[in-house]
């Protein structure tokens, strides 16, 4: 699976599909999954919403590693009102059994075109 095939997934089930389903994309030594989930539950119960990946871009990798930059936009509905909101995601990936998964992501406040 390549990045952008794994990053498509991913947004894929936060929009539409169970969220239990996420547990194969965090690694198990990360403790960022459980807070994930719940932001996505609560989005998903406050608005109706897409999420479409724009750009991956693999800023750098090692053996064990990889760190990884993604834009995404955020379209939906909130009470009447159309949301339209660019986001920009750094990840860190790390290997376990031999599959890429990750480990951390933090809102990149910089505006990559």
């Amino acid at each position: 699976m390549t990045l952008k095939e794994f990053f498509e997934r991913y947004y894929e089930i936060i929009c539409s599909g169970n969220l239990d389903d996420l547990e194969p994309f965090y690694h198990t030594g990360s403790g960022v999954m459980a807070g994930a989930k719940s932001q996505f539950e609560s989005m998903r119960k406050q608005l109706s919403f897409k999420m479409t990946l724009r750009n991956v871009e693999l800023l750098a990798k090692r053996d064990d590693l990889l760190i990884v930059r993604d834009v995404m936009t955020i379209e939906g509905e909130k009470e009447g009102q159309a949301l339209d909101k660019r986001s920009e995601n750094i990840h860190s990936l790390a290997k376990e059994g031999g599959q890429w998964r990750i480990f951390s992501t933090s809102t990149f406040p910089g505006g990559a075109e």
